[in-house]
């Protein structure tokens, strides 16, 4: 079980990393609704998931959870993770109460699931993905991928659907796609999205 943390937390934290410059798409208010393209793929930074964690100005709120829930020590592991990244725009759709949960010690375990279902092991780039694709997570969920052309989306188990807004981050230990929904399971247990 710690190993699955510690796997979730270089997920996550590659997601950071990988926004290490802002883009368009990072500055661009557009770049978080739906339906937007996407933006500067095959950024490398260079860095571990752990270093590169806290300089992307657009994944603050990421940086935030991965703070509370103890996890961003362990994110300069080997991996290889691929991490879909929420920006700050995708956390702020979450009810103000609930993203408040989230931060409280009691809530650490659903924290740490709620960042480890984001992650996939392995390094999967743009190029892998193919339309209907399923990959499972770091909690065992399934995630379904759709991509026509250049646009790629992300669907969780209550049917949400994020826009990859930028792919390819590569870190060294991982990649990451910046995505501009919180994705969540299925369940009644969590957080609420508007």
């Amino acid at each position: 079980m710690k190993r699955t943390y510690s796997l979730i937390f270089y997920l996550t934290a590659g997601l950071l990393l990988s926004l290490t410059k802002p883009t368009a798409a990072q500055t661009n208010p557009s770049s978080t609704m739906p339906g937007a393209t996407l933006k500067a793929s095959g950024v490398k930074t260079g860095a571990n998931l752990a270093l590169s964690a806290a300089q992307s100005p657009d994944h603050t709120t990421l940086l935030q959870l991965l703070k509370a829930s103890g996890l961003l020590e362990q994110a300069s592991g080997k991996g290889p993770y691929t991490v879909f990244a929420p920006n700050n725009g995708a956390f702020s759709a979450l009810s103000e109460p609930s993203l408040s949960e989230l931060l409280l010690p009691s809530s650490k375990n659903r924290l740490i699931n709620l960042l480890a279902y984001h992650v996939i092991k392995g390094r999967i780039t743009s190029d892998q993905l193919k339309d209907g694709q399923t990959l499972t997570n770091l909690t065992g969920q399934i995630l379904t991928i759709h991509k026509q052309g250049n646009e790629i989306t992300v669907e969780d188990g209550r049917g949400t659907v994020a826009d990859v807004i930028q792919a390819d981050v590569r870190a060294t230990n991982g990649v990451v796609y910046s995505i501009n929904k919180v994705l969540q399971r299925d369940s009644p247990k969590g957080p609420i999205v508007r």
